[in-house]
Formats: C-alpha cells, structure tokens, sequence
C-alpha cells in the first residue's frame, strides 16, 4: 500500500520525474514526464523509457543554442559517478512556440537494486519571466544611479523642485525652486532641431504629468548668469508601490567642452561598428564556406568526418545503433557529355535538395565528393535506412530535371550500412555502404543494397 501511495504521489507531482539507472538509462518514469514527453513530439506514451539519457544530454551539448546543456551533462554524470549527492541547474528549453525555463534537480539514491538517479524538471517560467523584468527595471535604474556624480534635482509629487546638488547648482549658476506652472523661467533649446523648450516640453514635465522617463536629451541651456551650456539632460518618475507618482527625479550632465569632440567620436564609432560588422559577415561567410559544399550547399565531405566521428563515438559509447547510406548518380558521365558541366552542376544541386527532403532533422547530409552523396543516421538501423535511401532514389527517379536543363530519368543507385558499432571504425562502416553501393550498380543501377557481410547482402527496391 505504501508503494501505491508514493506512485500515486509522484504521478500528481507537476515536476517532470523520471529515474536513471547506474548507466544513465531511463527505466522510469512519472504521469507529468510522459505528458510533457508526448506534447514535445516523443513518438509514444512511454516517455522514453529505455533510453539513455546521457546520450540525449550528449547530442544537446552540440547545439549552440542551449548554452547550459554541457554544464547539465557535467552535473548528471557527477551524480551517477558518486561524485556528489545532488545538482540543480536553472536552464532555457524554448519550444517552437514559446520562451519556456526550468529547472534540473538531479538526486542519487541508494535502493537494494543498486544505485538509481532521480531527475526531475520544474517549469519555472512564470518565475524567471518576473526575474527577467526586474533585472530590466533594474538596469534602467543603474543606468540613472550612474549619473549620481553629476546634478541631481528632486521633484515632490506637485511638480515642485523641492532640492538640487552643489553640481547642478553650479551646472545652472544657481537654482530656483519652482513648479511646473513656472518652468517658463528656464531657457532651453533642443540641440538637434534649435527649436525652443516649451514649459510642457521639459523631461521633468513629462515625467511628473505622464510618467514618462527621458535619458540623456541633449538641450542648451541659458544659465541664470546668462552663460549657455549644452547638457544631458534626463528624468524618471518615482513611485509608490501602488505605482502612483511621487515625484521625479532629474539628471543633468554639462558636456559643453566634450560636445564637439563626442560628436566626432560619434561619427567614428558609427564607421567603426560598419566595419566590426562587415567583418563579422565576412568571418560568418567564410566560417560556412569552410563546412559546406559550394555546390550544393550541403555540408562538405570535411564537416561530414567531424560530425560523424562524435557520432560514432557516442553510438559506440551507448551501443545504439547507427546507419549510414552512400549514393551516387547513374551515369552521370552522361549528363555531362550530353548536356554540358553547367547543366551537371544543376542536376547535383537538385539532387541534393530532393535529399534533403528526404531525411529526418537529425540525419547528416553531405557532399562525398563527385556525384556522390553520403548520409548518416544517429539511432537508426540499416533497414530503417534502406526504407530512407529507397524514398530518396524514388523521389529522385519521378523528379521532372527539366528546369535544371536535362531531359529523360536520372537514377542514383545506394549502398545501405548500419549497426552497433563494435572494434570497427567509421571507415569501415563507410566502406561497407560503398561495398553495397558497387553491389547496387552490379546488379543493374536505380537500386538500394543492404550490407550483409558477403553474398548476403540484400537488395531493397528495384
């Protein structure tokens, strides 16, 4: 009865649970992990029971875009290492629709079965989103504390100045306590149009009638000794915590002998930020050029071999499975000698898109050199692959290359290999899907070949 209870208990928790095993296999979990496994796209109600979740931790730490994920990955292999007791992290998993944020609490347990992993994720997005806003609300507010140095004048919640720093005091040549009904006293001009202030037209107007906050106007000023000054001039209201005004207060800053110079430094900042970014988009450039095939716009045989060796190497790590499918053009010389290099280059292009539709998100397509493509499969069986490779050598036989400048069918024949990585390399499976692919062009083109190990190999499609 008190395994029931605590079941039930873990299946009412809104946290998202599931229990690891000493290897980082998932081998539970609760009612909340599935929903939430379901709703983001897991293809059954399992929630991924059997998978190893280091490995989904691994392939994450790839991506660019979740900066926390090699940290989380750290954490958890700690835990299950006996390396410490428990971790927490707080970290974005964004969805396609929405900016979401949780938490990761990751637990060692000891259970007469051996060591187990308690994780368990929290959405904690209301939370982070009011964090969010405040640190904004409170950058807006350092920005104005950093302006402390300077002059400072204070406004009660009638409009009226009731006080002013010896630095603004001696900004203006004096100062006069006055309300909004008397702001005509104070001569001002806007720096960029010379058009005069108007009394309602002053920061600390707006701030005290609208609650507007005003940062860093540039205006002149006529002193009270008759000088003229050129100043920043800025304003935020300050309120109750029933967000009703209380007053303002007002930032000034003389920058008459720095203005001619900031404005050049402005101009020099402007140039050099269009040459910082022409820079950044010619490195961004070459940094793609360097992965992808020019051609075709596919990763490049280069970018293939690294990112295809940690994938290997994770599918040997974790005994998944893991496939490969090596393609070429039927007769390509033809294409060439028939239609000319520029129309050759077209149908290579048009191949590689009609690839491309062809494979999952997390497939690796590329360029292996000529006319011959490669794609591996993380997590996929040969004949999963081969069901793939014949999809893409069917849509490729039906596709009309007429607007790429070739008439009649062009084929591709393919070789298939997969499996659980053991002693052999990358290389080798490599070779296996281009000892099918030699079978595939024997035994008559426009055909898939599974490796089998010999004169099994196994045909799939015509």
């Amino acid at each position: 009865m008190r395994e029931t209870l605590a079941v039930t208990a873990i299946d009412a928790l809104v946290a998202h649970v599931a229990i690891l095993d000493s290897d980082g296999v998932i081998v539970e979990v609760n009612e909340t992990w599935k929903r939430f496994a379901v709703a983001n796209g897991a293809p059954s109600a399992s929630g991924a029971i059997g998978v190893n979740y280091l490995s989904v931790c691994e392939r994450a730490a790839l991506d660019p875009s979740c900066p926390t994920a090699p940290a989380a990955l750290a954490g958890i292999r700690e835990v299950i290492d006996g390396k410490r007791e428990r971790f927490y992290l707080e970290y974005p998993c964004d969805s396609p629709s929405e900016k979401r944020w949780f938490d990761l609490h990751v637990t060692r347990a000891v259970t007469s079965s051996g060591p187990r992993i308690v994780v368990a994720h929290h959405d904690i997005t209301p939370r982070k989103e009011s964090e969010l806003s405040l640190e904004r609300t409170e950058k807006l507010l350092r920005n104005v504390l950093e302006t402390l140095p300077v002059g400072i004048w204070v406004m009660n919640a009638d409009g009226v100045i009731v006080q002013g720093n010896a630095a603004g005091q001696k900004i203006w040549a004096g100062a006069r306590y006055v309300g909004p009904e008397e702001f005509g006293e104070y001569k001002g001009w806007w720096v960029r149009s010379g058009e005069p202030i108007a009394p309602e037209e002053w920061a600390a107007a707006r701030a005290i009638r609208d609650g507007e906050t005003s940062i860093d106007e540039e205006i002149e000023i006529q002193c009270f000794d008759g000088t003229k000054k050129i100043i920043l001039n800025s304003a935020m209201p300050l309120r109750d915590g029933d967000g009703r005004i209380t007053g303002a207060i007002i930032v000034n800053q003389d920058v008459t002998a720095r203005f001619a110079a900031e404005k050049e430094l402005v101009r020099a900042k402007r140039q050099l930020e269009e040459v910082n970014l022409e820079l950044s988009e010619a490195l961004a450039r070459e940094h793609l050029l360097a992965r992808t095939d020019v051609l075709t716009g596919v990763r490049n045989r280069r970018d293939f071999f690294e990112i295809a060796s940690h994938e290997f190497g994770v599918a040997k790590r974790y005994k998944e499975e893991i496939s490969l499918i090596l393609f070429d053009i039927d007769l390509f010389k033809r294409v060439n000698d028939s239609f000319g290099h520029e129309v050759g280059d077209a149908v290579l292009r048009r191949i590689a898109r009609l690839a491309e539709a062809g494979i999952r998100e997390a497939d690796l397509l590329a360029r292996y050199g000529g006319e011959e493509f490669v794609v591996l499969l993380p997590n996929s069986p040969a004949h999963l692959a081969a069901v793939m490779a014949e999809r893409i050598r069917a849509a490729i036989e039906e596709s009309d290359f007429l607007e790429a400048g070739a008439s009649g069918s062009i084929t591709i024949s393919a070789g298939v290999a997969g499996g659980i990585p053991g002693e052999e390399s990358l290389d080798e499976f490599i070779r296996r899907a281009d000892h099918a692919l030699y079978r595939a062009k024997s035994n008559g083109r426009n055909r898939v070949e599974i490796f089998g190990g010999g004169d099994g190999d196994g045909a799939f499609g015509v």
